[in-house]
């Protein structure tokens, strides 16, 4: 299964790991609607450049796997005027967009339900109109990554097309706003985790290892938590404060990498690897403490970017889950 966002754990005795695949099989997966998200549509009517006949009135989402990647499910509520005449939509075209930091990201044009009939009234009872739109694992890989620090809204250019075409129609304008809450409980029920391939081994609860490692699990998981909420610089601290936490493990009186990479070390053909690996982790240690601030010169923690604290999540989770296996 494809993972992105957010670092889901699992315990399997006596490891712990960082996302574990699951097996579905292919009917249950294409067909899995994941959650349905509920949020606040402003009123779109539906009409020609005289007047309008109907408006949608409200709006529910859901999420679908596919073989190429998701689908969202849009299930618009219509609802005709009282006093509309005995007008037909033949169909409504809506092309879907997103906002993003006060900018619009179009998406594309939204497809009908085939196994809805063609036509609707546009007077009488209130139907259900519902449009799908198709994307990539990639695309929605990116779309969470700009999205879910915040409200996720959903813009709509709709043109109804009336009568067959006969009566000229006016393109309107709406959007549908999903809380952040609620966004995220649709993105987390899709279970989509962004370090499907990082695995950390936690050594066995009677193993003098266990407690720092995992204490410095907790730290990555607080570290995850921390990005998610755009702390990037909190985030990045939670990783050197996972990364302290192992090192701590070493007896006293020992150096630390060399404590914890003696299974390595006493490899004549890994020597050498070893000892680079040793000279990276020193260097690595040593920049990022510039990185953090120190009160008693006065000195501010370095403003970080997103990318900077999803290299520090990253590499602090690979480097602890790499040590962790060399102690079994």
């Amino acid at each position: 299964m494809r993972s992105f966002l957010w670092v889901s754990f699992s315990t399997l005795f006596p490891l712990s790991i960082l996302c574990v695949k699951k097996l579905v099989s292919i009917d249950a997966l294409y067909n899995l609607i994941y959650c349905l998200a509920m949020g606040h549509l402003n009123n779109i009517g539906i009409g020609d450049h005289s007047r309008n006949y109907a408006e949608i009135t409200d709006c529910k989402i859901s999420l679908i796997k596919t073989f190429i990647g998701y689908r969202f499910r849009f299930d618009f509520t219509v609802t005709p005027f009282p006093s509309a005449p005995r007008i037909y939509l033949k169909r409504l075209d809506i092309d879907l967009s997103y906002r993003d930091n006060g900018s619009v990201h179009l998406l594309g044009r939204m497809i009908d339900d085939l196994y809805q009939n063609d036509g609707h009234k546009l007077y009488g009872n209130t139907f259900t109109l519902t449009k799908f739109y198709e994307i990539t694992t990639d695309d929605f890989l990116r779309l969470i990554d700009s999205s879910h620090r915040g409200d996720m809204t959903f813009e709509f250019d709709t043109s109804p097309v009336l009568q067959n075409g006969e009566l000229p129609t006016q393109v309107q304008k709406g959007s549908f706003k999903i809380s952040q809450s609620e966004w995220l409980r649709l993105l987390a029920t899709a279970q989509l985790d962004r370090f499907e391939l990082i695995t950390l081994r936690i050594p066995v609860a009677s193993s003098h290892m266990h407690t720092p490692f995992s204490q410095a699990l907790a730290k990555i998981r607080e570290a995850e938590d921390l990005y998610i909420r755009g702390d990037w610089t909190g985030s990045a601290a939670a990783c050197r404060s996972a990364w302290r936490t192992v090192l701590s493990s070493a007896p006293a009186g020992t150096k630390s990498f060399e404590h914890l990479l003696a299974p390595v070390l006493g490899n004549p053909r890994r020597k050498e690897f070893a000892s680079a690996i040793m000279k990276g982790l020193h260097d690595i240690e040593n920049a990022a403490l510039h990185l953090e601030g120190d009160v008693k010169i006065g000195r501010q923690p370095a403003a970080l970017e997103p990318a900077d604290a999803l290299l520090c999540i990253h590499w602090y989770s690979t480097m602890i889950g790499y040590l962790s296996s060399l102690s079994h």
